[in-house]
């Protein structure tokens, strides 16, 4: 293994671990310590790789946007009808997103360090939920769906369904349920809606 290679893997281990904590502490609560003595390692990777806490917190969060857009763009460019699409975007997203856990943004807001990466998180929420709002107007555009809703209302179903799926796997009310039970958990909840918005 090159030194190029043993550096990233180092810095992936690090970044797992800082996730695992973060996720279970929140920022401020974690100390660099808590992540290296988990590892067994000195601070000195730390420095080395991000700089500080927050260079490490940087990177776990960029893991975390990098997952959902990649999963954005590759849910949406399927050939499934953007409802399925939707579907399983819910599930994709929510599975990614539970690894972070409650914890991870915990103050996110308020916490001076973290004013840059609380600006990312947003503007990458709003891109993500305008972006399927764009998507559900031009199925309507196309006839794919029936304009009997608007298409914020329809999005903002989603997300509805989104968040409260990701709760029932974050308080652990879904962790003894199958992928395939809970992606049928999701089909539930949007069968009234597609039949409102979706020709028969």
């Amino acid at each position: 293994m090159t030194a190029t290679n043993l550096d990233k893997e180092t810095a992936d281990r690090l970044i797992d671990k800082a996730i695992e904590i973060f996720s279970t502490k929140g920022y401020s609560a974690t100390k660099l310590t808590d992540i290296t003595d988990s590892l067994s390692i000195s601070r000195g990777p730390i420095y080395y790789h991000f700089k500080d806490k927050l260079g490490l917190y940087a990177a776990a969060f960029d893991r975390f946007e990098e997952g959902l857009r990649t999963i954005h763009n590759r849910v949406f460019s399927t050939n499934k009808i953007l409802m399925d699409q939707m579907e399983d975007m819910i599930f994709d997203f929510v599975k990614h997103i539970s690894v972070f856990g409650d914890n991870f943004f915990f103050m996110v807001d308020d916490i001076k360090d973290l004013e840059e990466i609380s600006k990312r998180y947003h503007t990458m929420n709003l891109e993500l939920y305008e972006d399927k709002i764009r998507l559900v107007e031009e199925a309507q555009k196309q006839g794919q769906l029936k304009p009997t809703m608007t298409p914020k209302k329809i999005v903002d179903y989603v997300y509805l369904v989104y968040f409260a799926i990701l709760e029932g796997i974050n308080s652990n009310i879904l962790e003894s349920y199958s992928d395939e039970e809970i992606k049928e958990w999701i089909r539930i909840q949007f069968y009234g809606l597609n039949v409102r918005i979706m020709e028969q």
